[in-house]
């Protein structure tokens, strides 16, 4: 694959840096075809062009991306660092293919979907692995991805801000993180979430965040706010939306979005509270 100077002089100047680096597992039976290309926040958009900025919306750090051949076979291994593992747990969510084989062994979580493609996590690493031509079988992608993600650093298990959701009436495969912008506003950022079933009511989803500073000072007045007892409640309501609601302390805060009531949202986020 090409690569233009810039990216490989700003991978030189990274090293420079001192810079912990990305190093991509060699998958048994393949062989690298060229050195390990690399991107940072700055230079990301060289390699995926116009998918870099919902990468930046995390706190991804670098791409390492080496190909491989076997036979006439190809394969490209990209290994993303988000940062954190809630990220890399949130890119691959926004990513994964609704149809994908799920590969219950491999790495924190993966799925397969032939004849090109597999993806996983593990710890704060986001793994995309493609065929890049020749007979790349499924079960060679498989193999690959099992090998990459043994090699990988880091423990394999889903990040424990998972634990914040509870699982009553929770919906199946809607869990998911936004890295900036939750619900459209700027200072809801950091936010895991998932849809729940609202029995005789519409569904409604939770979520939790670590609220910032300036989410917590709210100097523009958008939030209503009250404090009792340790405990910060903020309110709004937003058009189309409903009532948006949040409770909690200034490490943690629990919302609820989707209902018409601030009393059914309160009586939510009260039940709901792990």
């Amino acid at each position: 694959m090409r690569r233009s100077l810039a990216v490989m002089l700003a991978a030189l100047s990274l090293a420079a840096a001192g810079a912990a680096e990305v190093q991509v597992p060699v998958p048994g039976g393949w062989t690298a075809v060229d050195e390990t290309y690399r991107y940072g926040r700055e230079t990301l958009w060289e390699y995926i062009n116009g998918a870099a900025e919902q990468f930046l919306n995390y706190q991804f750090t670098e791409l390492a991306v080496v190909d491989f051949e076997q036979g006439d076979a190809m394969l490209t291994v990209c290994v993303y660092d988000m940062g954190f593992p809630i990220d890399a747990f949130g890119i691959y969510e926004t990513e994964k293919p609704a149809r994908a084989e799920v590969l219950t062994d491999v790495g924190s979580a993966a799925v397969l979907q032939p004849p090109y493609q597999g993806l996983l996590i593990k710890d704060r690493y986001y793994v995309k692995i493609e065929a890049g031509g020749g007979d790349v079988t499924a079960e060679s992608l498989r193999a690959a991805l099992r090998d990459v993600a043994a090699a990988l650093p880091g423990e394999a298990g889903l990040p424990p801000e998972l634990s914040a959701l509870p699982e009553p009436d929770r919906l199946p495969g809607t869990v998911a993180y936004a890295g900036s912008n939750f619900l459209g506003f700027e200072d809801l950022a950091g936010c895991l979430y998932a849809d729940y079933d609202g029995g005789d009511d519409d569904g409604y989803r939770l979520f939790v965040m670590k609220p910032s500073s300036v989410f917590l000072r709210d100097e523009g007045g958008r939030w209503g706010r009250t404090e009792r007892d340790g405990r910060l409640t903020f309110t709004r309501r937003v058009p189309y939306r409903g009532v948006v609601a949040l409770t909690g302390d200034a490490n943690r805060l629990l919302g609820v979005c989707g209902v018409e009531t601030l009393e059914r949202a309160m009586e939510l986020l009260e039940v709901r509270r792990p």
